[in-house]
């Protein structure tokens, strides 16, 4: 087919590797949903291709500095958004604040568990000012200073959901397959296990939409969707559960496509159970990470580009810290490490501590699952826990593996039900400020897991400088304060960082304004609205 569009000049066909489940945001489970409903949902706020927030369907993004965000006398923070005039639902009625606090309300009376519920619960009062029927203000519990930065839901139409439990929409309920949304595009047909497709619905909040229609199709499995690529049935991808053969496969086959792999906030590594009175000394957990080959393990994780990881965030997130120490594979300094925390080789090569007892650890990490095809790492995973057994074998160490398939291994990982060591990656979006992430008050348990502190860290110092960084209302004030933070936490090392992998995407180049993102929730189809078709 060439360079051209799959279809005509007015519709653009995006190959997927994987359908949504549901198109309600608040109640989701895959990443296709949320690449869905960039083209049929606004939100007051979205990020952009640099990793910069811009506001959607809010006017101007809350601050102190333009009086939208405030200290109450009592502790609670303060925010007002003011939502843009004229934007309307797609069966013509307008758009107003009342929409969002029904949203919360909503939310407030559905019971959990859902992804955000713990958010919900943060906010102590939401109310529409009288006689400002745009402004919401959101006034958040003192207590959790956390979650005003976190993701807290949708904007849902109180005309047409009044009287409805979000309970029901995790059901039959129509709004699930059939939304009423205010996006530049709406949905107008879904054919489960093959496509959907959204046609235009009138102007985005900043500009007219150039496309006419844009039909999603669903691929089961990366070497599926790669072929579609060559053969030019499909115009643009994302979560394509590509590797770089398959990147150059196409480019070598499809010239006139272009192949991308984005920066990305997914991050691998390997969770440590500080409750394990062994890996609670700081020199074994050090000597973990000088005895793990972290370029050896993201070859056969993520072939081809790769950012080492030094902590918890990457380059390119502007509070990364870029004077963090490295922890190239270094098989004598783990020896050396290990030795000074007691541990001396019996005459076959074992360590064992001082009471005698071998260095023995276990590592949880996934396995390939039925229908997990585009979920490369979940297969590569055991040969990289081997390959990571094999090297701590050489300092003395014995690591026995356990293998699960991911819908088993993640929900042990975030309750924590793993011995000693867990293998995974944590897909992050923008928002992430390190709180969830590191706080002692958000080591998960039976009762409460939102929280995914799943090494169990506890540090008075780490939790001052997240205190701090939950308060700070100036961007660059927090982001110092988490370039801090991320010193302390290289220093004590709660994990061993391993790699961020990056997310390849493709798009015909004769396609304009395709600007991926790379992070979780905020997907190819974020500006879909600026697309259209120029030369190929």
């Amino acid at each position: 087919m060439g360079g051209g569009p799959a279809i005509d000049p007015e519709t653009v066909v995006v190959g997927l590797g994987e359908e949504p489940d549901m198109l309600v945001q608040d109640f989701s489970l895959r990443h296709a949903s949320w690449a869905v409903l960039s083209t049929i949902m606004l939100k007051l706020f979205r990020y952009d291709d640099r990793w910069r927030a811009w506001p959607e369907l809010a006017e101007e993004l809350p601050s102190a500095r333009n009086g939208q965000v405030r200290r109450l006398p009592d502790g609670r923070l303060e925010q007002r958004w003011r939502l843009r005039a004229g934007v309307r639902w797609h069966d013509g009625r307008p758009v107003t604040a009342d929409d969002a606090l029904f949203t919360y309300e909503l939310l407030r009376d559905t019971p959990p568990p859902y992804p955000h519920h713990l958010i919900i619960e943060s906010i102590d009062e939401m109310f529409v000012p009288a006689e400002e029927p745009l402004t919401l203000v959101v006034r958040w519990r003192a207590d959790q200073p956390f979650a005003h930065h976190e993701e807290w839901g949708t904007v849902l139409p109180r005309h047409l959901l009044a009287g409805a439990g979000l309970s029901e929409l995790r059901g039959e309920h129509w709004f699930a397959r059939s939304p009423v949304f205010h996006g530049p595009y709406r949905l107008t047909r879904w054919l489960p296990g093959e496509q959907l497709t959204v046609e235009r619905a009138g102007p985005h909040p900043l500009g007219e939409p150039r496309l006419r229609r844009i039909d999603f199709r669903f691929f089961p499995n990366p070497a599926e969707l790669r072929d579609a690529v060559v053969a030019g049935t499909v115009d643009v991808t994302d979560l394509t559960g590509f590797t770089a053969e398959h990147a150059a496969v196409v480019a070598e086959a499809a010239p006139h496509v272009e192949v991308r792999q984005t920066p990305s906030l997914m991050w691998e590594h390997i969770a440590v159970n500080l409750d394990d009175p062994v890996l609670a000394d700081r020199r074994v957990r050090e000597a973990l990470g000088y005895a793990v080959d972290v370029d050896a393990v993201a070859r056969v994780l993520y072939p081809g580009a790769t950012e080492a990881a030094r902590s918890w965030l990457p380059a390119r997130h502007p509070a990364h810290h870029a004077g963090l120490p490295a922890r190239p594979y270094d098989a004598g300094r783990a020896r050396d490490l290990l030795a000074s925390a007691g541990y001396r080789p019996d005459p076959d090569g074992r360590l064992r501590g001082p009471d005698g007892e071998p260095l023995e650890l276990r590592l949880l990490t996934t396995r390939p699952a039925t229908g997990s095809g585009r979920w490369v790492a979940s297969q590569a995973r055991p040969e990289a826990a081997r390959l990571i057994a094999a090297r701590l074998a050489e300092v003395g160490v014995e690591l026995r593996l356990d293998f699960l398939p991911p819908d088993e291994a993640f929900p042990a990982i975030r309750r924590r039900k793993f011995a000693h060591l867990a293998m995974f990656a944590w897909s992050m979006g923008l928002e992430t400020n390190g709180y969830l992430l590191w706080h002692s008050s958000k080591i998960p348990d039976d009762s409460e897991w939102y929280g995914i502190n799943v090494g169990g860290w506890r540090s008075a110092e780490n939790d001052r400088l997240l205190d701090l960084v939950a308060a700070a209302e100036d961007v660059e004030q927090r982001y110092a304060l988490m370039r801090r933070q991320q010193e302390v936490w290289a220093a004590e090392l709660p994990a061993i960082p391993l790699v961020f992998p990056g997310t390849w995407t493709t798009h015909k180049r004769a396609l304009r304004g395709v600007r991926p993102v790379g992070v979780f929730g905020c997907y190819v189809t974020w500006n879909a609205w600026q697309w259209y078709w120029g030369d190929s």
